[in-house]
């Protein structure tokens, strides 16, 4: 696995899905590694600069936290998510 930063995974085209793990003191509470990591496509508006929308929807490995707006988490003024870093999901 090839870790990237989150900048390099906007920047990068040629993938479908990737994990984005975010830090550990981006939660009030501790989390294990797979909790705090979330899957994500690259059909995603966020990632696509000609849609209106710029929604980042993602699945949390451990299968307990499915469909969250991650975009909202991670620009919140209290709270804010931190991406620790992220790696692809060969195709």
């Amino acid at each position: 696995m090839d870790k990237l930063t989150f900048k390099q995974l906007k920047d990068s085209k040629d993938w479908k899905e990737a994990v984005i793990v975010f830090t550990e003191n981006s939660f009030t509470k501790p989390y294990m590694e797979e909790q705090r990591s979330y899957k994500v496509s690259s059909d995603a508006k966020y990632f696509d600069g000609s849609k209106i929308g710029n929604s980042l929807f993602g699945n949390c490995l451990d299968g307990t936290d499915n469909g969250v707006r991650l975009d909202h988490y991670m620009r919140s003024d209290e709270g804010k998510w931190i991406v620790e870093y992220c790696y692809l999901i060969a195709k």
